[in-house]
């Protein structure tokens, strides 16, 4: 056949995420690799009381993004320390697509990016997608971004059209910002002129009291995006940003060429669980589930494989490892889900470009796996690491 495809298409290709999904499909593997919620979390029931009162021909039809949706956002973020208007909410088809659309709005091709050394591949993807050059900044494994670094950066290098990051529950570290460098990091934004977009995918899912998103330091210099994928339904597909009128109304014209509007079914049934359920309680429940499925992982880490060394998450899904070298992970990887029937992600997938010190990391996502299957999971690893080969 002959090749039709540009350059850039064609240097494309599928994600670990991706990858992970298909590879762990098999119902005999304990899947660690994918930071999906848990099935058994979703509100169903609810779900159907929601959708048989609708009047369907209404819900199936094209329509405005929903405006008691916005609100009811607004005040599902004053509950993270964010202040903002309706007129600021921006619906989106999931975080990936604010993502890609933040990105088409601040940047040209071949224009510079900032983010994290270790971060997020659908970012990554997007921004290949975009052909975006990104520059990365070094990350502290425990505490995250190292802001003396970024700074260091801004000053030599062309200014970059923005950095990408997560404060809360980062993907794939787990860590979150301290209050000190939440704030030095938006008055770095706001000195350089270099605008956030600050991912809380995770921001909702916190095990103890954590500061609030960087849209609350800085207004002006953050753009914010959050989702229900981890909180309700990943399939309803249904994401926001926080950002300025005028770019909302560019982001609408972006929009409208990727998808027409976001879907008018999933923001009813979204909007009908808000307002027919306690979400304060709701959140309690599922933040309770998840704290218990990490103290089980974190306590079978320290007991089967005591050379893992990990940083206990305060939000999100994700605990992120270092195994002693000459552990290649992406080797580990196949031997572990073909030995031993259990995957992970490693390391080199969430580096923007080839990092040496990311090839004995890996990341271990403790939500989707039943709680009662973790340990065993865990001891699967641990044999598969005993086992390895180069």
């Amino acid at each position: 056949m002959i090749d039709i495809l540009p350059e850039r298409i064609s240097a494309l290709a599928p994600s670990a995420i991706q990858q992970a999904l298909q590879q762990t499909s098999d119902s005999d593997v304990i899947a660690f690799s994918l930071g999906m919620p848990s099935e058994n979390l979703f509100p169903i029931s609810d779900y159907k009381r929601v959708m048989l009162d609708f009047w369907m021909p209404n819900s199936l039809q094209y329509a405005p993004p929903l405006e008691n949706l916005k609100h009811q956002i607004v005040a599902l973020m004053k509950q993270r320390g964010v202040n903002c208007t309706v007129n600021q909410i921006f619906l989106t088809s999931g975080a990936q697509q604010a993502i890609y659309l933040l990105c088409r709005a601040l940047i040209d091709r071949d224009e510079v990016a900032v983010t994290d050394t270790v971060t997020y591949p659908g970012f990554i993807q997007a921004a290949h997608s975009l052909n975006i050059n990104l520059s990365t900044i070094p990350v502290s494994f425990a505490d995250g971004i190292c802001i003396n670094e970024l700074e260091n950066l801004y000053k030599i290098v062309p200014k970059p059209r923005f950095l990408y990051t997560m404060s809360e529950g980062h993907n794939p570290l787990g860590t979150s910002l301290s209050q000190e460098k939440r704030l030095k990091l938006t008055e770095i934004a706001q000195f350089y002129q270099i605008p956030i977009i600050e991912d809380d995918a995770y921001g909702f899912l916190n095990y103890q009291a954590v500061e609030p998103p960087l849209k609350s330091y800085n207004s002006d210099w953050v753009f914010y995006i959050g989702s229900f994928s981890k909180i309700l339904a990943p399939s309803a597909r249904v994401g926001w940003i926080i950002a300025s009128e005028n770019l909302i109304s560019k982001l609408e014209i972006l929009k409208e060429s990727n998808d027409i509007n976001t879907t008018t079914f999933s923001q009813r049934i979204i909007s009908d669980f808000l307002d027919k359920n306690d979400f304060t309680k709701y959140f309690l429940y599922i933040r309770e589930s998840y704290k218990e499925k990490r103290d089980k992982m974190v306590e079978s880490l320290k007991r089967h494989i005591p050379k893992l060394v990990f940083t206990v998450p305060s939000s999100g899904f994700l605990i992120w490892g270092r195994l002693p070298l000459p552990i290649n992970t992406t080797q580990l990887f196949w031997q572990a889900l073909k030995n031993e029937k259990v995957s992970f992600l490693p390391g080199a997938a969430f580096g923007p470009s080839s990092n040496f010190h990311l090839n004995h990391c890996l990341r271990l996502s403790f939500s989707y796996c039943p709680l009662e299957l973790i340990e065993t999971g865990v001891e699967r690893l641990a044999r598969a690491i005993k086992n390895y080969t180069a």
